[in-house]
């Protein structure tokens, strides 16, 4: 929805002579490519958990020289990452949640279903946080059905919990093949004739990727700092691909509108077209919404 987050963009840039903004979410870079191209005279701030996205944001600051300001940081430290960049003020901060193509393409990162990957899951492999492996070894069945059902919204949760602690008393599970087959053994015996759909452990691979980077509570914590920072008239604007994500930007953005502090731009999620989503179909979930930041001074409570 790249377009379309442009389009919702661009009014945020005729507030300042020199509009800066913020991608909360570099990956690939084609946002910040457009931002780039399209708005004279812009400079954006670029946040990436992953190192390769960081590197990829720093070689395209060698093509735009002092408009570029790549950050290894979770949107998560917004606050710390704009005082880093001696910015306090900006046009427009924009997020693109979920995983890129490029993570799920590397095998050994742990998020594709296919491969032998090591079980890690962090989208900072460099940090010291515990990897999906090390979740699944230490948390008790209960938690770890916890997890897959509120996170992957999966019906055979406890099923596929039970499955994981009892191969893990056995084994460890290491790699994604060991996490796959555990799903799969799970699956009742009527899952298994039924065609079509998902792949029967994507759920399960959604929920441990979000339990382990601890995304929703991230999310809620850079979007509180993201409103103190935009300008009257400047916009936040999220894509989201997960009903947990797009409910806390969906709640968050109403109860700025309650307190007058922004505008919903966006009455109802906008959807990718039939034609985006043919052309890349992992983009039929997302849902993009946003908002326009009022004069209205921010209070402590909002």
């Amino acid at each position: 929805m790249l377009a379309e987050t442009l389009e919702l963009l661009l009014p945020a840039a005729q507030q300042s002579a020199l509009p800066v903004f913020v991608d909360c979410t570099f990956g690939a870079g084609g946002h910040t490519k457009e931002i780039l191209t399209r708005i004279r005279g812009s400079r954006v701030i670029v946040l990436d958990v992953d190192p390769n996205a960081v590197a990829r944001a720093q070689a395209l600051a060698t093509e735009y020289p002092d408009r570029v300001t790549p950050i290894h940081a979770n949107f998560a430290h917004l606050d710390e990452a704009l005082d880093s960049a001696g910015v306090r003020e900006v046009n427009g901060i924009m997020y693109d949640l979920g995983l890129s193509s490029l993570q799920l393409a590397d095998a050994a990162r742990g998020f594709a279903l296919h491969g032998q990957g090591e079980l890690d899951m962090r989208l900072d492999p460099t940090s010291d946080a515990a990897t999906a492996a090390q979740l699944l070894a230490t948390a008790k069945e209960g938690e770890i059905a916890d997890i897959i059902f509120e996170f992957g919204d999966e019906r055979y949760a406890r099923r596929i919990a039970r499955q994981i602690v009892r191969r893990r008393e056995r084994s460890p599970l290491r790699t994604t093949s060991d996490l796959v087959a555990a799903v799969l053994s799970a699956q009742p015996r009527s899952a298994h004739r039924r065609r079509g759909g998902i792949h029967p452990a994507t759920r399960t691979f959604l929920a441990l990727r979000m339990a382990v980077n601890r995304d929703i509570d991230r999310l809620s914590s850079s979007l509180a700092q993201a409103v103190a920072h935009v300008i009257p008239g400047g916009r936040i604007v999220v894509i989201s691909f997960h009903s947990g994500e797009d409910r806390v930007v969906k709640h968050t953005f109403a109860a700025w509108r309650r307190a007058g502090i922004a505008d919903v731009v966006t009455r109802k999620p906008m959807t990718p077209t039939q034609t985006e989503i043919l052309g890349n179909p992992r983009s039929r979930s997302a849902k993009l919404r946003a908002v326009e930041r009022t004069g209205t001074p921010l209070r402590r409570s909002a």
